[in-house]
C-alpha cells in the first residue's frame, strides 16, 4: 500500500471516529453550535476521503461499486493479500 493510500485510510479511519464520538455527544447536546459545526467538519473529511478513496484505488465498501457492467469489488487485493 502506498503512502497516499495509507494517508486517506488513516484520514477516513480517524473522520469515522470523530463522527462517532460526536454523534453520541451531539445525542445530549444537539444544540451546541460548536460540536455541530465540528461534527460536519469531520463528516466532510470523511467524505473526501472515501471520495478520493474509491476514485484512486476502487472501492471501499461494496455499495461503493459504480461500474454498471462489472463487479468491481473483487478487483483489488484484499487486505491479507498484499499488493498485487
Amino acid at each position: 500500500m502506498c503512502s497516499e493510500e495509507m494517508k486517506l485510510w488513516n484520514d477516513l479511519r480517524t473522520a469515522s471516529f470523530a463522527l462517532v464520538e460526536l454523534q453520541l455527544y451531539l445525542d445530549t447536546h444537539g444544540c451546541e453550535p460548536a460540536a455541530m459545526a465540528l461534527y460536519h467538519q469531520y463528516r466532510t473529511k470523511r467524505q473526501n476521503a472515501m471520495e478520493a478513496l474509491n476514485l484512486q484505488y476502487g472501492p471501499v465498501t461494496p455499495y461503493d461499486v459504480t461500474n454498471p457492467s462489472k463487479w468491481t469489488w473483487t478487483d483489488c487485493p484484499w487486505p491479507w493479500e498484499g499488493e498485487v
